[in-house]
């Protein structure tokens, strides 16, 4: 073995590390129900912990990219000697051992804190089924039939590929910073090419659409929950799934208890009991895809009620005579509240608390922006905010005056079905950048059968994922531990955020970044490589002189950037814009021809949870092991059924059901959820992988398979809450897994 392979493989976790840092730490009492084998088939340990003498402990500042928030970091890494056996002889080696990840006290967005899925990140950079060399593919694609090559011939064969293919070059990229897509965007026009598709997290195209329509800016607003007295989500998991988890629960937590004398009230409005729901004051399971009609029902009260903010509405609000003649004529509590199975006092009533405790301020987000009127709902939503006259005010939602433009071309979550299927013939070489849409696109099926037709495809990815084999040329991709990087996190009102990643060890394996290999294909200079890309853009950005740092040049301010981690200067907050609600009635659904209720009785309402979130992480054991927040389920995935539905189909907790749907089918365990409606079934997204590893591979179920290929009127978005579905028993068992469950009821199996 050489010395520096063996140098990779030292640098990994003992097992007292894991007691500490996992998600299952020392002195948890808990019990896995189903899981009967040896702990070492959970985390198998690669080496002993012996083997490393501990040596001088360090800490470095950078950026989680395990979601779009932009959590800043402080990775605790170890520089110990390995004792090592080389030609019969025993010598020791240095090796850096990144041990744990911590909040960064200092970064705006998350202050200190950290989610689960943040603390895993050392899991993704020592994962054993990390993608190790280049590989070129020798059968069929999908086969998973690869050999070994060099960089050289990677490149040769890349460039080979790359050259003529113009406009019929396309890519795909997966959740990339506003840096990276900026080079991938240069890089493509210089080769000719304008195909450039961009991942974003689930609903921001449907909110970045209804802000167009509504105030003219297609962008994220900034929530301002710690300085509101009321607020009302609409869908949003703010707690666990929404845009930035961390500072939604840092908000939520001042909201509540940071204004003495003062406890603001939080509604959640959602059809199913999230862990948003579950810690709101109060919770109004509406019917699912109804919560825009809902935002409304309570506009209905605020205008009949003129209980609106009437200097806002005479100053910024265009088209509110049409709009409150819209609401007063479709929209009354009474008339529609059956429709929206909520208690017509109910919306009265919360209505003007809503109006009567500014500032207040409402949401949306998560499975009510998934239907095909989801830009209805967002804009839905809005108009509470504007006859508040919450909008660009403490306690409200503002814009930044300093916003960077969004990307030219962002389509939702795996939103590239559509698109892909309709242009294969066109596309002669389809570069993958850390993207997996066979796994997480509605009809996966045709999306293989369009890859199929495209006669190169190359993937720059760290791991063999569903669409990574589908590729003829895999490129090894580094972590965010290995790689640099700059975010710019627009989550807080009043402030710029300069958030740098930086790599914590040298690269492992033979793996590179991704953004230098690609600009190594396009003949650009690698001067500095991507770090002295970056410090270009520094040197564009009028940064220098001022914020929470002053420097005089670029390099001093890069050096202070890489101790601190962040740099963060104010921003003004841009003047309140002019509302036209005028829009609101043009975006009201419309009837469609839906299947057969009777055929498909249950609408289908899949979840993302905090810990595996869209399946990236999936292949993270600790996350694997978090229990699920509401149902404590580890390992696998269940359908949560109403005991009251299960019973009408004769379903037992614990038996496998079918799941059925005109796209697909998969097969999952029931799990009776006495809080869900009756009318739905819902599954977490995240499993359900043909590949992705060990710990990923063949578990689970992944909702993708059933869902109808809809989209979001008005986006590229998938409408992936408006899918219904049958259920059908089995007659199977395979009791769900559950941290703390009784074992006594008897040996149980993990659902694979």
């Amino acid at each position: 073995m050489s010395d520096e392979r063996l140098k990779h493989e030292t640098a990994t976790f003992g097992r007292r590390d894991f007691l500490k840092t996992g998600a299952l730490g020392a002195g948890a009492a808990v019990t896995l129900t189903g899981c009967g084998g040896r702990d070492e088939d959970l985390i198998p340990l690669l080496i002993p912990e012996d083997t490393i003498l501990p040596g001088v402990e360090r800490w470095t500042a950078s950026t989680c990219a395990l979601c779009a928030a932009g959590c800043g970091i402080r990775v605790r890494s170890m520089l110990g000697e390995a004792r090592v056996r080389q030609n019969g002889e025993e010598r020791r080696q240095m090796v850096l051992q990144v041990k744990n990840i911590e909040g960064n006290p200092a970064h705006p967005v998350n202050r200190g804190k950290l989610c689960a899925r943040g603390e895993a990140g050392p899991q993704m950079l020592y994962n054993p089924d990390r993608i190790r060399t280049p590989l070129r593919r020798t059968g069929p694609r999908g086969s998973g039939q690869y050999e070994a090559i060099t960089w050289d011939e990677a490149l040769s064969q890349a460039r080979r590929a790359l050259t003529g293919a113009g406009a019929k070059l396309a890519a795909l990229c997966g959740g990339s910073s506003r840096s990276r897509q900026e080079l991938v965007r240069r890089v493509l026009a210089g080769l000719g090419s304008e195909r450039c598709y961009f991942d974003a997290p689930p609903g921001v195209a449907v909110l970045c659409e209804a802000n167009r329509r509504l105030f003219g800016r297609a962008e994220l607003e900034l929530h301002d929950i710690e300085n509101a007295r009321y607020l009302i989500s609409f869908g949003a998991n703010i707690l666990e799934s929404h845009t930035s988890p961390v500072r939604y629960n840092l908000g939520l937590g001042h909201f509540r208890q940071g204004n003495p004398g003062r406890r603001g009230k939080f509604v959640q409005v959602e059809g199913r009991f999230s862990l948003s729901a579950a810690n709101a004051d109060e919770w109004l399971p509406a019917r699912p895809g109804t919560e825009g009609d809902v935002a409304l029902a309570l506009a209905h009260t605020i205008c009949k009620e003129e209980l609106y903010d009437k200097d806002f509405a005479r100053a910024h609000i265009r088209g509110f005579d049409a709009f409150r003649a819209f609401v007063s004529e479709r929209y009354a509590p009474e008339k529609i509240a059956e429709a929206l199975d909520v208690p017509s006092k109910k919306l009265v009533r919360v209505a003007r608390e809503f109006a009567r405790h500014q500032p207040g301020l409402a949401l949306a987000g998560g499975s009510a922006l998934a239907h095909p009127h989801g830009v209805f709902t967002a804009a839905a939503v809005q108009s509470l905010n504007a006859l508040a006259g919450n909008i660009g005010r403490p306690g409200g939602i503002s814009w930044n005056a300093s916003a960077a433009p969004a990307p030219a071309r962002v389509l939702g979550a795996r939103a590239w079905t559509e698109d892909l299927v309709s242009a294969a013939d066109s596309i002669q070489v389809l570069i993958l950048w850390d993207a997996d849409p066979v796994y997480g696109s509605p009809a996966a099926m045709e999306l293989r059968k369009a890859l199929g037709k495209i006669p190169f495809i190359v993937a720059f990815s760290a791991f063999m994922d569903d669409s990574t084999a589908e590729a003829d040329l895999v490129l090894p991709d580094q972590t965010y531990l290995e790689r640099w990087d700059l975010v710019e996190p627009a989550v807080t009102r009043g402030q710029r955020i300069l958030s740098i990643t930086q790599p914590i060890v040298k690269s492992l394996y033979e793996s590179r970044d991704r953004a230098e290999v690609l600009m190594a294909l396009a003949g650009l200079p690698l001067d500095g490589g991507f770090s002295g890309y970056l410090k270009g853009r520094l040197a564009e950005s009028k940064v220098l002189g001022h914020g929470s740092f002053a420097a005089d040049d670029v390099d001093a301010f890069w050096s202070t950037l890489l101790d601190k981690g962040v740099w963060v200067d104010d921003a003004a907050a841009a003047p309140a814009p002019a509302v036209d609600l005028a829009l609101v009635p043009e975006l009201a659904p419309r009837a469609s021809a839906d299947v057969d209720a009777a055929d498909y009785p249950l609408l289908f309402v899949p979840f993302y949870s905090g810990g595996l979130g869209d399946g990236r992480a999936a292949n993270l054991p600790w996350l694997q092991e978090l229990p699920d927040s509401m149902t404590s389920v580890v390992w696998g995935s269940w359908a949560e059924l109403n005991p009251r539905t299960a019973a009408e189909l004769q379903i037992s907790d614990g038996e496998i059901v079918i799941l059925a749907s005109p796209a697909g089918r998969i097969r999952v365990p029931a799990l009776l959820q006495p809080a869900a409606r009756p009318d739905t079934v819902s599954i977490p997204f995240g499993q359900g992988h043909r590949l992705y590893g060990r710990y990923a591979a063949g578990r689970g179920a992944n909702p993708w398979e059933v869902l109808a290929p809809r989209f979001v009127r008005g986006t590229a978005e998938p409408a992936w809450a408006a899918t219904r579905v049958r259920v059908v028993k089995s007659g199977e068992k395979a009791r769900v897994v559950r941290i703390g469950w009784d074992r006594e009821r008897g040996p149980a199996e993990i659902h694979r």
